[in-house]
This record gives C-alpha cells, sequence and structure tokens, in this order.
C-alpha cells in the first residue's frame, strides 16, 4: 500500500522516471527482505528472526521459496550472554578430585622420577536453556535444544615424590547443537599441578590451566586460562569412614569475540570415603560454586556425585564416577560419566 500511495502522489511524473522509481524500490523492498529473513546469516535478534536461523521448519514457513542453508557461523558470537560454565571449557566434576591425597603405604615408592601415570575417559552432556543468549534474542519465545555432548580422554603424570608436579592433556570431541544446525568442534588444553604435602592428612598447590575450545560455531569458541591456589584435607579412617574436602581459589581469563573480561570462582568440595572392602570404596560428592562479577551467567550452582573406586590399594586402580549439575540459571540438565585409571609406580 505505501508503494502505491507513493506513486499516486507523482502522477505528474514521466513515464521514464515512473518506471524508474517503481524499480528502484521494488529491488530495495526485495533486498531489504532477503535481509531480514534469507540466508545472509544475520537474523535481527528478534526471537523470529533468530528462529529463521536455528530452525529449518520456521524457515520454511516464513520464507517458503527460499532454501533453508544457514550455517554455524551465521550465529554471531554477541548473541552469547556471556561465559556459562560448560564442560567444553574444563568445568569438569570429577576429574579434578584429589582422592589420592595419601599414598597407599603398601605400594612400595620407585626411584624414578615418574610417581603416577593417569589415562581418564569423559563422555559429558549438557543441556541449556534460551538464557544461554542476550537480550537480543527473546529466550522466553525460544525452545529450540541448546547442547553440548563431549567425548574426551586425558592423559597425565604425576612427577616428583614431594613436591609433586601433575601434568595432565585433555583432549575432547565436541559436539555442539543449536536447534536444526550442529557442529563438531575440538577442545584440547594442558594443565599444571605443582602440590606440597605437609603431611599425610593436608596438602596445597597452585593449578595452572590453560583450554582451548574451537568450531564453527562462534557462540561456543573460547578460550580460557587459569590460576588457582587449591588446599586438600583428608581425615584418618574410622569404622571404615573418613572424609576429604579441597578449597579452591581461583583467577579466570576467558577470551572470545564478545567476552574477554576475567572473572573470580571459588570452589568448595566435600566427600565421604566408604570404605566398604579393601577392593572397593565408594566417595560421594558435593561442590559448592561461587563466582563475583557479571562474567558467568550464573553466580552460585553446585555439582554432585559419586566414584566407585576399584583396588584403591593397588599399584593399577580404576574409578567410574557420575555427576551432575544442579541449580545453575543456564544449564537445563548437566551430567558427567568418567572412568579413571591410575597406575602408581
Amino acid at each position: 500500500m505505501q508503494l502505491f500511495e507513493f506513486l499516486g502522489k507523482y502522477k505528474s511524473l514521466k513515464p521514464m522516471n515512473h518506471k524508474s522509481i517503481l524499480a528502484f524500490l521494488s529491488v530495495h523492498y526485495l533486498f531489504s527482505q532477503c535481509h531480514v529473513f534469507g540466508n545472509s546469516g544475520h537474523a535481527h535478534g528478534t526471537s523470529d528472526g533468530f528462529h529463521q536461523l536455528t530452525s529449518a521448519a520456521h524457515h520454511a514457513v516464513e520464507n517458503p521459496n527460499l532454501p533453508y542453508n544457514h550455517r554455524p557461523n551465521d550465529l554471531d558470537a554477541s548473541w552469547r550472554r556471556g561465559v556459562t560454565s560448560g564442560y567444553y571449557l574444563g568445568f569438569r566434576a570429577l576429574s579434578d578430585e584429589m582422592r589420592d591425597l595419601r599414598r597407599p603405604s603398601d605400594i612400595p615408592v620407585t626411584d624414578g622420577f615418574i610417581k603416577t601415570f593417569y589415562f581418564d575417559l569423559h563422555f559429558m552432556n549438557q543441556e541449556f536453556n534460551g538464557d544461554f543468549f542476550t537480550d537480543a534474542v527473546n529466550s522466553s519465545a525460544y525452545d529450540e535444544p541448546i547442547e553440548n555432548s563431549l567425548y574426551g580422554l586425558t592423559f597425565g603424570l604425576g612427577l616428583g615424590d614431594n613436591p609433586n608436579l601433575q601434568v595432565r592433556l585433555p583432549i575432547s570431541i565436541s559436539r555442539f547443537e543449536v536447534g536444526d544446525m550442529d557442529d563438531t568442534g575440538v577442545s584440547t588444553g594442558i594443565e599444571l599441578f605443582p602440590n606440597y604435602r605437609i603431611n599425610q592428612y593436608v596438602s596445597w598447590g597452585v593449578n595452572l590451566a590453560y583450554l582451548e575450545s574451537s568450531s564453527d560455531f562462534p557462540i561456543f569458541d573460547e578460550s580460557i586460562a587459569s590460576v588457582s591456589f587449591e588446599a586438600m584435607a583428608e581425615s584418618s579412617s574410622a569404622y571404615g569412614i573418613d572424609w576429604s574436602a579441597r578449597i579452591s581459589v581461583g583467577h579466570y581469563y576467558p577470551s572470545n569475540d564478545a567476552n574477554d573480561e576475567s572473572f573470580w570462582l571459588y570452589r568448595g568440595t566435600l566427600a565421604l570415603h566408604y570404605h566398604l572392602h579393601q577392593n572397593f570404596t565408594l566417595l560421594p560428592f558435593i561442590r559448592l560454586n561461587f563466582s563475583t562479577g557479571e562474567v558467568l551467567t550464573d553466580e552460585l550452582w553446585v555439582e554432585y556425585g559419586s566414584e566407585f573406586v576399584l583396588m584403591p590399594n593397588a599399584p593399577w586402580n580404576f574409578s567410574l564416577g557420575i555427576a551432575g549439575v544442579g541449580g545453575h540459571n543456564v544449564i537445563e540438565e548437566g551430567m558427567e560419566f568418567y572412568l579413571s585409571t591410575k597406575k602408581n609406580f
């Protein structure tokens, strides 16, 4: 209607000018429509425009004559609200537990520099809600799945007796899904943990870590470096039960296209050790996480789970773990399955 009203005001124009204006306005209108709803890869930040990027069905309803060929890199990193404590950033629930504070007394200590060898297997899955995105996307109307699945392994060595240096190298394959879009990424890093045992009950250390996640999803690509002070304590066994506690105060330095602000993270973990048999220990735990500032999408959440340690007093021991995430504003569901092997030399 606006087009015809405009032309009605200019009936006195020459025929050639009249046709030129009509052609110009028609082309301008076509390109403006393609920019908002087409495959240019840039939605206007509304829930409707975002749906057309991530949902083939919604795109077909609004654009029946245009094929759906959007790609993960069409989702701009600036649409992400902040840093969410995803497994793809190394926020693992179990693999940083210090359950081997005390070396079993019946295992002789070798004179070699290498004291322990670690090999861990992980499967982790997280589902995020619409608050993963900024207010530019109407999260209350966004119900498409936002999911990350991670398959990984970690190699590690324990060097020296006391002080000891733990070196871990995590290598993971991540599968990211946002609506009908999906992509496979890689997450790699290094973790150095020099630690010192004050006595058989108390130890402390400094954890230095760097992890990088890369894929075709700009909203998931992130590198994060951290430095944290950690203190661990474990009680003596009484009636087949003892406890351990771990406190961590860390400064984290994330970096991606939309965020490079650092933040502090405080973590406190309490675990019980049920020695049900000389070759079997049950280790349930709970961890409280608290952060200051506005970098993380939530400042307070918990992680909980349990490890089943097989042959804890043997040169080779194994543990199976399962854990979850609770009380998080963005993480709807989170679970982790974990198999760890450790060789004492």
